[in-house]
């Protein structure tokens, strides 16, 4: 990715504690939301869960078409910088991305200077933003998991 350098320019975004939360809202290309629906026809499952979990710090996402089918808004909680967030983007699952926003009007493509700019274009900021457990990364929450799962199997085993 050509954009990766990490700036200290104030970025959109609402933040609650070490979670950030990310609103973009675009409109989209004429027939876009029927590509996009058959792209989504399995949700996030399988290949597409795997190459969201790969970023590591995103909680949620939603993608939610409107506006008899010329809008889209795509919302996200993430764990980290705004900055780092778009350029994980590009350095993790670049192909993804490009496949998921392409039929957003004015996309540039991961790939290009001029991401960044396009993604801060069509962000907004929530004006309420509420995280059950604000202090916690998706890594903290999967170890958490993980750690009461051996915990479980343990009382299981000793309970048999």
């Amino acid at each position: 990715m050509t954009n990766t350098t990490t700036t200290s320019v104030a970025r959109p975004g609402a933040k609650a504690g070490q979670s950030n939360e990310f609103t973009l809202i675009s409109e989209l290309k004429p027939g876009g939301a029927e590509r996009m629906r058959k792209l989504f026809a399995d949700g996030f499952t399988g290949e597409r869960q795997n190459n969201t979990d790969r970023i590591a710090t995103v909680h949620d996402l939603r993608f939610i078409i409107f506006d008899n089918d010329t809008r889209v808004v795509f919302a996200s909680t993430f764990d980290g910088s705004w900055d780092s967030y778009m350029d994980d983007f590009g350095t993790i699952i670049p192909d993804e991305i490009d496949l998921l926003f392409h039929e957003c009007v004015n996309y540039p493509g991961i790939h290009s200077p001029r991401f960044k700019d396009w993604a801060v274009s069509v962000q907004v900021t929530a004006v309420g933003f509420y995280s059950a457990y604000p202090e916690a990364s998706v890594r903290d929450v999967w170890k958490a998991l993980k750690t009461k799962k051996a915990f479980d199997d343990l009382l299981d085993s000793a309970a048999a």
